[in-house]
């Protein structure tokens, strides 16, 4: 960026954030509605369950397709034209979902809607290249609280505006705020021609990498319901494991690869991913089997018979939680530095899963859920201002991107282990067995206490606070470790 660009950007940003807010908040409305509204649209379009969830299934497969390229492209192209070509595909989707009369273009209507999580990696190259590195700690924690204040309120809204109005206004609304947030940050921010850092883009490892998350992702589709053990679903993880090892070994060879491995390799870099990856793990195990605890009628003596609307309004204590521990965490972190808010979020998490083992009670259930939203809050905003903050400037994007997926794969992983744990543990009236549930929270707590360690152990990321220029976001910048 030019000197006259920076100082451009740093005359409106909180003009800038604040748009970013608006649009990242409605895109996980717009996303999140597919979870209570599945059943809904199963009616509507008369499919059966395993039919419906081809609509989840479009979402999940067009974010692992997409968030790395997203990354990506900012770096090489800039964050702005990228931003609003996103956006401009999630309205189309969302407009596609809301006016779809048949399942086949509901189901395009997801794909394209999948493509917003992309928006996240391209959203932390905007806030690098605005804001100072103390700065950027606030800014991610805000950003961290949007993320979870949208998804809750597309899970709280969706059912009562589908029932009491239309699908096509559950999807409509949400899809008119992400049209309002583009056009606010295309006017907040001022176009930066110089914004671009070069470069080119790796297609050979972006299609390796995509290939290679869509293995992972078809292994947990399989294990999920062929078992872990299956045939087919180690045949899956074998071949992902190939496909990665060819891709890696490209990487390494390449001139201005997909992935620098090199700087990946580094003790922060691939410490931020691990840790990442349980933050996701054990999240997403404790999300998974709260709900389901709930539901147990409560003459098994340790369930509530909770409904659908006492669940969701349960969960959004935990929601708020988060909102609260992600802005805080943002603030704190320019006191106490970032690996101490990724150590103490880690071991939240690790608590929601030890209080989950004995939690029977309304109020230790309360407590499980305050745990777990503050952990990951504070996890998730850790690590991401560690990326974001370590990287070369032109590896900002994909980085990023890199700890979006390992959270979400991680987040799967737990999911489904709870899920199988669960599953194979019944009572002879056909309950789950409140034993299983213990087991599950209690792998929850040790894989947490894996990244407690990894946590601690991490080195300390580099505090000087600049603002980066041209001289910092050349090709040849380098990451900002100690």
């Amino acid at each position: 960026m030019t000197t006259e660009s920076n100082s451009g950007n740093r005359q409106r940003p909180v003009a800038t954030i604040a748009s970013l807010t608006l649009l990242i908040a409605a895109v996980a409305a717009l996303e999140s509605i597919i979870v209570p509204a599945l059943p809904l649209v199963q009616r509507d379009f008369g499919v059966s369950a395993d039919v419906g969830a081809l609509a989840s299934v479009a979402l999940t497969l067009s974010t692992v397709l997409v968030t790395p390229m997203a990354g990506r492209i900012a770096d090489v192209y800039g964050a702005r034209p990228t931003l609003l070509a996103i956006t401009t595909i999630v309205v189309l989707g969302g407009s596609v979902s809301a006016l779809a009369t048949m399942f086949p273009l509901f189901v395009l209507g997801q794909f394209l809607q999948g493509f917003g999580l992309g928006l996240l990696p391209v959203s932390f190259v905007v806030l690098r290249r605005t804001l100072s590195s103390e700065q950027l700690k606030t800014a991610t924690g805000l950003l961290g609280a949007v993320v979870v204040a949208g998804g809750a309120l597309g899970v709280v809204l969706a059912g009562p505006v589908a029932e009491n109005i239309s699908r096509t206004a559950m999807y409509a609304v949400p899809t008119a705020f992400v049209l309002l947030g583009a056009l606010a940050f295309a006017v907040s921010t001022p176009r930066d021609h110089n914004s671009n850092i070069g470069g080119r883009l790796d297609w050979p490892g972006a299609a390796g990498l995509a290939l290679g998350l869509l293995t992972l992702t078809a292994w947990l589709a399989s294990a999920s319901s062929n078992g872990w053990g299956a045939r087919t679903s180690m045949l899956l993880v074998l071949a992902a494991a190939a496909v990665f090892s060819i891709w890696a070994r490209y990487q390494s060879r390449t001139h201005e690869p997909m992935v620098d491995l090199t700087m990946m390799l580094h003790r922060s870099m691939w410490s931020a991913v691990v840790v990442g990856v349980v933050f996701g793990f054990t999240y997403g195990a404790v999300v998974y089997l709260l709900p389901q605890q709930l539901a147990v009628p409560a003459e098994s003596g340790f369930g509530r018979g909770a409904s659908t609307s006492a669940i969701g309004f349960l969960l959004c204590i935990g929601y708020g939680a988060a909102v609260i521990a992600s802005v805080i965490s943002g603030k704190l972190a320019q006191r106490v530095g970032t690996k101490a808010i990724a150590v103490a979020g880690v071991a939240f998490l690790g608590l929601s899963g030890a209080v989950g083992v004995f939690a029977t009670t309304m109020w230790q259930i309360v407590v499980v859920l305050i745990l777990a939203g503050t952990g990951v809050a504070a996890a998730s905003t850790a690590v991401f201002v560690i990326s974001a903050d370590s990287a070369a400037a032109d590896r900002v994007g994909v980085t990023t991107a890199i700890i979006t997926i390992a959270r979400s794969l991680g987040s799967a992983v737990g999911t489904q282990i709870a899920a199988g744990i669960i599953a194979g543990a019944t009572s002879s009236g056909g309950l789950p067995q409140h034993s299983a549930f213990a087991t599950a929270f209690g792998v929850a707590a040790i894989v947490a206490i894996v990244g407690l360690v990894v946590a601690v152990t991490m080195p300390k990321p580099a505090s000087t606070d600049v603002q980066w220029s041209s001289s910092s976001s050349s090709k040849s910048a380098t990451p900002r470790f100690q």
